[in-house]
């Protein structure tokens, strides 16, 4: 692969960047321009912020702070419900009309199927594409680790494949009598992947995207209770990996997103079973993603198309603008979210050693050319 490397700026269709909410976990400066040097300048913000972005004024508080950071775009996800909490709809045309490109309910499950209804129906009555997560509200709700021969080893919790796949079954289900849009987010299990591809071959209005660090990691790396593997969607087993994978290659998954989601160093501090879940990505995201086409066997062109124009057709933006430079060949060692819950914290590698270099030099976003990690603007 070339040096340097121009390609279209990506869009991330699913980031926590914590604000509103506690600074030291991250904030909307820190993490987008964390994003930057991921090669990311739109990203959609997942509305599980405190307050939750269930209301005018959280919406306008993040687009005025996103604003001021001067660094990636910020697309607004709205709350699907009040709070998230899963029992009342929150004022979805409002939202939208304020610029919320999609709704939500973030990582939290909701049990009400005529909610769900009402909301999916609702959504498709002037196009507001839902991002759902496939998470069943009871099954699985209070395990840390994908159920399998690792989490019995070390006596885990577990959180069964069904706990996804039923809930993508009822979300298909809903989709199928209600019309609309359905994006699927963060899918973890080689099931999923053939359910999303029987729904597609049944002309149903569906896309979906998987975390990049599940392209990678499975639930071996959570041996001897690594938190740094500690994920909210939790690393599965090595075929499910490989399902994932051929996923991405034949397209049934669209999109790759960062799935970041910075957490301080408290947060780790808890053994395994009570370590709030969580993976800051942005840092170590470049490295992953130029490292697909060898450790993944997924296509160079794929791989560009799942983190740029796969998002901007989801989401039904224009093709990115931007421009990314990178340098293939140079290791990154910046680290600039406010996460340190990264299982790559302190060095850009997988565990078996393989190097992960590339580094985003510039971005370019109409006349600012910003380096990431400043504020600096020219042409």
């Amino acid at each position: 692969m070339s040096s340097p490397l121009t390609v279209p700026g990506f869009t991330d269709l699913y980031a926590r960047l914590r604000e509103p909410g506690p600074a030291r976990r991250g904030t909307l400066a820190s993490e987008t321009q964390a994003a930057l040097a991921a090669g990311f300048t739109r990203i959609c913000a997942s509305p599980d912020t405190e307050p939750a972005t269930d209301a005018t004024a959280t919406v306008e508080l993040v687009q005025h702070h996103a604003e001021t950071a001067n660094a990636a775009q910020v697309l607004p996800v709205a709350a699907l419900t009040s709070g998230l909490q899963g029992e009342r709809l929150t004022e979805l045309a409002t939202l939208k009309d304020l610029g919320c490109i999609a709704a939500s309910q973030a990582d939290e499950p909701m049990a009400d199927t005529r909610l769900l209804y009402d909301a999916m129906a609702y959504a498709a009555s002037f196009d507001l594409p839902l991002i759902m997560r496939a998470r069943d509200a009871r099954l699985g709700i209070n395990g840390c680790a994908h159920e399998g021969a690792v989490a019995t080893r070390l006596g885990l919790q577990g959180i069964p494949a069904a706990a996804e796949t039923i809930a993508l079954a009822r979300l298909l289900e809903v989709l199928r009598e209600t019309g609309g849009r359905l994006h699927v987010s963060r899918l973890s299990t080689a099931r999923a992947v053939d359910m999303i591809a029987e729904a597609k071959d049944a002309d149903l209005a569906v896309s979906c995207d998987v975390g990049i660090a599940h392209l990678y990691f499975s639930e071996a790396d959570i041996d001897g209770f690594d938190a740094r593997y500690a994920s909210s969607v939790p690393f599965r087993s090595a075929l499910d990996r490989e399902a994932l994978r051929a996923g991405v290659r034949s397209g049934t998954i669209d999109a790759i997103c960062s799935d970041h989601a910075p957490l301080d160093t408290d947060a780790s501090l808890a053994p395994f079973p009570q370590v709030e879940p969580g993976l800051s990505i942005y840092d170590r995201f470049m490295g992953l993603w130029l490292a697909l086409p060898d450790c993944c066997n997924i296509q160079f062109e794929r791989a560009l198309d799942a983190v740029s124009d796969a998002p901007s057709r989801i989401l039904g933006l224009e093709p990115n603008p931007d421009t990314v430079y990178i340098d293939c060949d140079s290791v990154s060692s910046n680290w600039l979210s406010r996460g340190s819950n990264s299982p790559q914290r302190q060095a850009a590698e997988l565990p078996d050693g393989t190097a992960l270099p590339g580094q985003v030099i510039t971005v370019k976003m109409g006349q600012r050319s910003l380096i990431p990690g400043h504020s600096q603007t020219g042409s």
